[in-house]
């Protein structure tokens, strides 16, 4: 039986995390709690009772989403219940370990959590380049975080991987550090200039490896600067999207989003994309899906977020 007598204290996104449930991945400290995560027991008359709408059975999981909760039903991994943007609760599936469950934890739950709590929420990557932090997004299997794991490889900061949640204040746009790490296939760890065989697995049934960015002083938030739509090329180029064309893809590149109509947060969501594209500006940055390329890549992505920086000084 799992216990709640552990307590750990995490930060993340801008949270300060109380937790009985060990997270390895997040950044220690921080007092107070503005979110709970533990161990409960999670029937499914209790979950049906908090959750009054349908079960939907999507491949390998059973999901529950209302408006201020949502839960999560693994088979071999277990359940999580997210409720009111403030509580994360976790019952683990006879034979799993408590590491089974940190990529859920750190995955499907925190990007509930995040809606929960008025966030925009991107599938992306976020890197700080010469004091701006911009985002990649693309379709899966673009190469978001081995950019960004290159870019961090070349002594630039990682914000976030796969999550960056975005929120406003005024005509500024601002996103929160996420995890110190990112998740990266072997190929991709080798593109970085490390060795997988010296980096754990994110998961004993995952492939990705976990690709450690220290900087555990780095938790403020930052301002977002420009957004990347990541495309594959023969060559290299950055272009500019006009604006729907962006609104297109933030829609398509924003975490559950197929959810949004059962979390009540539709009309929001769609309010925050087109904020976003009236504040900051967007770019298509075609290149080869070449890892022996890498540095022209980068190189280039270097040269014009430069070209952005002067432009706004």
């Amino acid at each position: 039986m799992f216990s709640n007598s552990e307590k750990y204290s995490y930060f993340a996104y801008g949270m300060k995390i109380d937790s009985s449930i060990r997270m390895p991945d997040l950044v220690e400290g921080g007092t107070g709690s503005d979110v709970t995560f533990r161990f409960g027991i999670l029937s499914d008359d209790y979950l049906n009772d908090i959750i009054r709408t349908p079960v939907l059975d999507t491949p390998g999981c059973r999901v529950r989403v209302s408006e201020r909760a949502m839960s999560f039903d693994w088979p071999i991994i277990g359940k999580i219940l997210i409720i009111d943007g403030r509580e994360v609760v976790a019952q683990p599936a006879p034979g799993a370990s408590e590491d089974d469950l940190l990529p859920f934890l750190t995955g499907p739950a925190m990007i509930a959590l995040l809606h929960q709590r008025g966030f925009l929420v991107l599938h992306a990557s976020c890197v700080l380049v010469n004091g701006i932090a911009v985002a990649f997004m693309g379709a899966k299997g673009f190469g978001k975080s081995t950019l960004a794991a290159c870019m961090y490889a070349r002594g630039h900061t990682l914000i976030s991987d796969d999550i960056v949640p975005v929120y406003f204040s005024g005509d500024r746009v601002h996103t929160w550090p996420g995890y110190p790490r990112i998740k990266l296939y072997p190929d991709s760890v080798v593109a970085a200039g490390s060795d997988p065989k010296q980096l754990p697995y994110i998961h004993r049934l995952i492939e990705k490896h976990s690709f450690a960015c220290p900087n555990d002083s780095f938790v403020d938030p930052v301002n977002l600067g420009a957004l990347y739509v990541l495309d594959k090329s023969d060559v290299v180029s950055i272009d500019d999207i006009d604006l729907s064309r962006t609104f297109i893809e933030l829609v398509t590149n924003t975490h559950a989003g197929h959810h949004l109509e059962r979390m009540n947060s539709q009309e929001r969501h769609f309010r925050q994309c087109q904020e976003l594209v009236r504040l900051i500006p967007s770019f298509r940055f075609s290149r080869p899906h070449r890892f022996d390329e890498i540095d022209a890549v980068c190189s280039t992505l270097e040269t014009h977020i430069l070209g952005l920086d002067r432009a706004n000084g």
